[in-house]
């Protein structure tokens, strides 16, 4: 098993260990401390959105919620970043300016809450 398994193992261990005791968790992507002041990073790889409404990327509502929270008790301030599939393109943008904009509810098995692809930032990744 490589480190990268065993590590997982022992999160797998843990995550089961805060649910049987009903502590609420959640798991960050990335945490990093960019010019000196700390970030969580959601990362997604999927593909586009596509219209209607709108172009664009997003995720859980869920999830959005949770880290905003984290964010408002921490003053860490939560940021989504999306791998496109099909271009390799990132984008990017903080979670509480994302949901001031525009946005959609998606339905279905797995509901997500897109934004617009215009209210992200392009992340030159050369």
């Amino acid at each position: 098993m490589s480190r990268w398994d065993e590590g997982r193992k022992g999160e797998s261990v843990i995550r089961d260990l805060l649910t049987k005791h009903r502590i609420h968790f959640m798991q960050a992507d990335i945490l990093a401390k960019p010019r000196g002041k700390w970030n969580i990073y959601e990362v997604k790889y999927q593909e586009i959105f596509t219209p209607p409404p709108f172009t664009g990327h997003g995720l859980p509502l869920w999830q959005i919620q949770a880290r905003l929270k984290f964010q408002e008790d921490t003053g860490i301030r939560a940021s989504l970043y999306v791998v496109d599939k099909a271009t390799g393109i990132i984008y990017y943008q903080y979670m509480d300016e994302l949901m001031n904009g525009e946005s959609y509810q998606t339905n279905g098995n797995n509901p997500r809450i897109i934004f617009p692809i215009d209210n992200y930032k392009v992340q030159d990744n050369k």
